[in-house]
Protein backbone atom coordinates (compact mmCIF):
# COMPACT_ATOMS: atom_id res chain seq x y z
CA UNK A 1 0.00 0.00 0.00
CA UNK A 2 1.43 3.51 -0.90
CA UNK A 3 1.19 6.39 1.58
CA UNK A 4 1.00 10.26 0.94
CA UNK A 5 1.41 12.85 3.80
CA UNK A 6 0.08 16.64 3.22
CA UNK A 7 -0.11 19.13 6.03
CA UNK A 8 -2.51 22.48 6.27
CA UNK A 9 -4.46 24.82 8.35
CA UNK A 10 -7.89 25.64 10.33
CA UNK A 11 -7.02 29.55 9.46
CA UNK A 12 -9.00 31.58 11.97
CA UNK A 13 -9.38 35.14 11.98
CA UNK A 14 -12.09 38.04 14.49
CA UNK A 15 -14.65 39.61 12.89
CA UNK A 16 -17.81 41.63 14.25
CA UNK A 17 -17.30 39.53 17.31
CA UNK A 18 -16.85 36.21 16.31
CA UNK A 19 -14.75 34.08 15.27
CA UNK A 20 -13.89 33.21 10.97
CA UNK A 21 -12.56 30.26 9.82
CA UNK A 22 -11.52 29.96 5.75
CA UNK A 23 -12.51 27.52 3.72
CA UNK A 24 -11.75 26.46 0.12
CA UNK A 25 -12.57 24.06 -2.24
CA UNK A 26 -10.68 22.69 -4.56
CA UNK A 27 -11.84 21.82 -8.22
CA UNK A 28 -11.99 18.08 -7.87
CA UNK A 29 -14.32 18.66 -4.79
CA UNK A 30 -17.82 20.52 -4.31
CA UNK A 31 -16.83 19.58 -0.44
CA UNK A 32 -15.79 22.71 1.72
CA UNK A 33 -12.42 21.70 3.49
CA UNK A 34 -9.00 23.53 5.03
CA UNK A 35 -5.87 24.53 2.69
CA UNK A 36 -3.61 21.78 2.57
CA UNK A 37 -0.79 20.05 0.17
CA UNK A 38 1.96 17.84 0.03
CA UNK A 39 5.07 17.83 2.01
CA UNK A 40 8.25 18.67 0.28
CA UNK A 41 11.52 17.48 0.48
CA UNK A 42 13.29 18.78 3.52
CA UNK A 43 10.41 20.30 4.94
CA UNK A 44 8.90 19.53 8.54
CA UNK A 45 5.23 19.69 9.17
CA UNK A 46 5.16 23.72 10.45
CA UNK A 47 6.87 24.63 7.00
CA UNK A 48 4.46 22.41 4.49
CA UNK A 49 1.15 23.69 6.68
CA UNK A 50 2.61 27.64 5.93
CA UNK A 51 3.71 27.24 2.51
CA UNK A 52 0.49 25.61 1.58
CA UNK A 53 -1.92 28.06 2.95
CA UNK A 54 0.12 30.96 1.48
CA UNK A 55 0.51 29.31 -1.93
CA UNK A 56 -3.43 28.00 -1.97
CA UNK A 57 -4.51 31.30 -0.16
CA UNK A 58 -2.46 34.24 -0.71
CA UNK A 59 -2.52 34.50 3.28
CA UNK A 60 0.07 34.41 5.51
CA UNK A 61 -0.32 32.43 9.02
CA UNK A 62 0.86 32.07 12.31
CA UNK A 63 0.62 28.43 13.52
CA UNK A 64 -0.36 28.24 17.52
CA UNK A 65 1.86 25.74 18.83
CA UNK A 66 -0.04 23.35 20.54
CA UNK A 67 -2.83 21.76 18.26
CA UNK A 68 -2.31 19.36 15.78
CA UNK A 69 -4.59 16.43 14.44
CA UNK A 70 -4.24 14.16 11.98
CA UNK A 71 -6.75 12.93 9.39
CA UNK A 72 -6.57 9.23 7.73
CA UNK A 73 -8.19 8.53 4.35
CA UNK A 74 -7.97 6.08 1.33
CA UNK A 75 -7.70 7.44 -2.35
CA UNK A 76 -7.01 7.06 -5.83
CA UNK A 77 -9.57 5.43 -7.94
CA UNK A 78 -8.60 1.99 -6.48
CA UNK A 79 -8.69 3.09 -2.91
CA UNK A 80 -5.51 1.93 -2.20
CA UNK A 81 -3.38 4.94 -0.99
CA UNK A 82 -3.49 5.99 2.19
CA UNK A 83 -3.39 9.26 3.29
CA UNK A 84 -2.61 11.19 5.97
CA UNK A 85 -3.14 14.85 6.81
CA UNK A 86 -1.84 16.61 9.31
CA UNK A 87 -3.68 19.85 10.51
CA UNK A 88 -2.79 22.57 12.53
CA UNK A 89 -4.61 26.37 13.70
CA UNK A 90 -3.31 29.53 12.63
CA UNK A 91 -4.11 33.03 12.87
CA UNK A 92 -4.38 35.86 10.82
CA UNK A 93 -6.22 39.43 10.63
CA UNK A 94 -6.34 39.71 6.95
CA UNK A 95 -9.42 38.87 5.34
CA UNK A 96 -8.48 39.12 1.57
CA UNK A 97 -7.93 35.71 -0.08
CA UNK A 98 -6.05 35.54 -3.51
CA UNK A 99 -7.03 32.07 -4.44
CA UNK A 100 -4.69 29.48 -6.73
CA UNK A 101 -6.35 29.78 -9.62
CA UNK A 102 -4.74 26.08 -11.05
CA UNK A 103 -6.46 24.71 -7.79
CA UNK A 104 -8.89 26.45 -6.24
CA UNK A 105 -13.08 26.71 -7.58
CA UNK A 106 -13.90 28.31 -4.09
CA UNK A 107 -13.27 30.09 -0.99
CA UNK A 108 -14.87 31.71 1.93
CA UNK A 109 -15.08 32.90 5.38
CA UNK A 110 -17.92 30.77 7.44
CA UNK A 111 -18.87 32.54 11.10
CA UNK A 112 -18.01 29.47 13.62
CA UNK A 113 -21.85 28.97 13.73
CA UNK A 114 -21.97 28.76 10.26
CA UNK A 115 -19.80 25.81 9.67
CA UNK A 116 -20.97 23.86 6.34
CA UNK A 117 -21.40 20.56 7.82
CA UNK A 118 -23.98 19.26 4.94
CA UNK A 119 -21.09 19.99 2.40
CA UNK A 120 -17.63 19.33 4.32
CA UNK A 121 -15.85 15.75 4.71
CA UNK A 122 -16.55 13.82 8.02
CA UNK A 123 -12.89 14.30 9.44
CA UNK A 124 -13.32 18.31 8.53
CA UNK A 125 -16.39 18.32 10.86
CA UNK A 126 -14.11 16.71 13.89
CA UNK A 127 -11.41 18.82 12.94
CA UNK A 128 -12.64 22.15 12.92
CA UNK A 129 -15.04 21.43 15.94
CA UNK A 130 -11.67 20.87 17.96
CA UNK A 131 -9.39 23.93 16.37
CA UNK A 132 -12.42 25.81 17.46
CA UNK A 133 -12.34 24.29 20.76
CA UNK A 134 -8.96 25.21 21.13
CA UNK A 135 -8.65 28.62 19.87
CA UNK A 136 -11.43 29.51 22.12
CA UNK A 137 -9.56 28.03 25.46
CA UNK A 138 -6.45 30.25 24.06
CA UNK A 139 -7.82 33.26 23.00
CA UNK A 140 -11.36 33.64 24.62
CA UNK A 141 -14.43 34.64 22.90
CA UNK A 142 -13.95 36.46 20.18
CA UNK A 143 -15.61 39.16 20.94
CA UNK A 144 -12.77 39.97 24.07
CA UNK A 145 -10.05 41.95 22.33
CA UNK A 146 -6.57 39.58 22.96
CA UNK A 147 -3.44 41.39 22.17
CA UNK A 148 -1.61 38.17 21.20
CA UNK A 149 -3.99 37.62 18.40
CA UNK A 150 -3.02 40.15 16.45
CA UNK A 151 0.51 40.13 14.85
Amino acid sequence: MRHEKSCGTVVFRKTKGKYAVLLIKNKYTDCWSFPKGHVEEGENEYQTAIRETFEETGIEVKIENGFRMESKYMIGKKKNVEKTVVYFTALTTRAFVVPQPEEISAFKWFFEDEFPYDHSFENDKIIFAEALKFIKNRFGDANKKDLKFIK
